[in-house]
């Protein structure tokens, strides 16, 4: 088949990847007060998820989002639909959008060069290509730069966006930006640990005697500090003259370290997760406490999913048009953020006889679905769950109007 391309694009601009290397001169976008005077500029964000605390919370928040149930609707348009199946299914879009949603995430915005590859007469995405973060900016108009390099070919950037849109917030909002100043202090912390126990990890030692000539003195604390040192590698030594011998250490001012790291990781929690119960250990909390947080994470996973998907199907739209030109149905990317009664909940109202959508439970609950009739496994005894938690059986002669119970459902 042909390509089909836009009235004012050709395809060999498409192929041409723009920005090969990383050699032009730097320009320091200002996205973020906090960090603008840093020499690493937004890359100070990656310091920042090697962070044991930062770190985790970041994948949790990327990961739980990235790994939503998702769909990808079909079209009338066979061509359309043979291309998404075969270059653009949900797969394919899930691995542009995790590299999008990292990035987003991490600075604030995250622009990218899609790389097209022509392919049995399709023009297909290969890939796409972030570049170096500190060297994009936007102008007043909201327009794109990389360095002084306007990027305003057709249908070779995508831009995604946490928190953010063209106009009144270009470069989003950066996900790690408000547990910055937790994240440096905990970082002057641990360089004045490593100070402390650097200069007292070998306790200096003192020796106190009785000596009153000033030369003998000194002559009697080079003999000591001999001495000293032989203990130190492992030999025996003798004093004479020797009062005792008293041992510096810094115990006490080193143990508050703990509770400053402590205090730093709270406030990461707070910062990164809205609330703290689920990711620090709790005397008082309460499972409904608990739950009610587990769902503000939840919340802001969905808020993610519903910018992304907007982002992807933008893709979808550019993908379509490049090979086939506008048309009047698109395929959209979803992710599935409905909120979903619980697996067993669905088993005890499918036992009670509420319809149930076959091809929703593949999709939500991760169930892999027969490919035909021998590669299905039927259920042991044909048994579902009552509201009761009672299994009943689903043969024909339990389909009267009385069940009998045949195993009760214990956890």
């Amino acid at each position: 088949m042909a390509i089909k391309n836009n009235k004012t694009q050709k395809k060999s601009a498409l192929t041409v990847q723009i920005i090969r290397d990383s050699k032009l001169w730097s320009y320091m976008p200002d996205p973020d007060s906090i960090i603008r005077g840093s020499v690493k500029g937004l890359h100070i964000y990656d310091d920042m998820k090697m962070d044991a605390r930062i770190g985790s919370l970041f994948d949790d928040r990327r990961n739980a989002t990235h790994n939503l149930p998702a769909t990808v609707s079909n079209v009338d348009d066979l061509k359309i639909q043979e291309y998404m199946d075969r270059f653009l299914n949900i797969g394919e879009l899930r691995k542009l959008g995790f590299i999008l949603l990292d990035g987003a995430l991490t600075y604030g915005f995250q622009p990218a060069e899609i790389i097209w590859k022509e392919k049995d007469g399709y023009l297909v995405i290969d890939g796409i290509d972030g570049h170096d973060i500190c060297r994009y900016r936007f102008n007043a108009d909201g327009d794109l730069f990389y360095g002084h390099l306007q990027l305003d070919q057709d249908n070779k950037w995508i831009i995604h966006r946490n928190e953010g849109d063209r106009y009144n917030r270009p470069y989003g909002r950066a996900y790690l930006k408000r547990v910055y100043w937790p994240w440096r202090f905990k970082q002057l912390g641990w360089q004045y640990w490593l100070t402390a126990t650097e200069k007292f990890s070998v306790p200096s030692i003192v020796a106190l005697f009785d000596q009153s000539d000033p030369a003998k003195a000194k002559s009697t604390a080079e003999e000591l500090a001999d001495l000293i040192t032989q203990i130190g590698s492992g030999s025996g030594g003798a004093f004479a003259n020797i009062k005792g011998i008293q041992q510096l250490s810094m115990g006490g001012s080193v143990a508050d370290f703990n509770s400053l790291i402590t205090a730093c990781d709270l406030q990461i929690a707070y910062g990164m997760t809205g609330q703290s119960l689920a990711t620090n250990v709790s005397e008082t909390g309460t499972q409904a406490l608990g739950t009610v947080q587990e769902r503000t994470k939840q919340a802001a996973y969905e808020n993610d999913a519903r910018s992304l998907q907007y982002t992807l199907n933008r893709l979808i739209e550019m993908a379509v048009n490049v090979n086939f030109g506008p048309v009047d149905e698109y395929p959209v990317f979803s992710f599935d953020t409905e909120d979903y009664a619980s697996f067993q909940e669905v088993l005890q109202a499918h036992s009670a006889g509420v319809e149930i959508s076959r091809s929703a439970m593949y999709t939500r609950y991760g169930l892999p679905q027969p490919e035909d009739e021998e590669d299905t496994l039927e259920p042991s005894q044909n048994a579902g769950y009552n509201m009761m938690g009672t299994a009943f059986n689903f043969s024909d002669e339990s389909k009267k109007k009385v069940h009998r119970p045949m195993i009760l459902l214990t956890r």
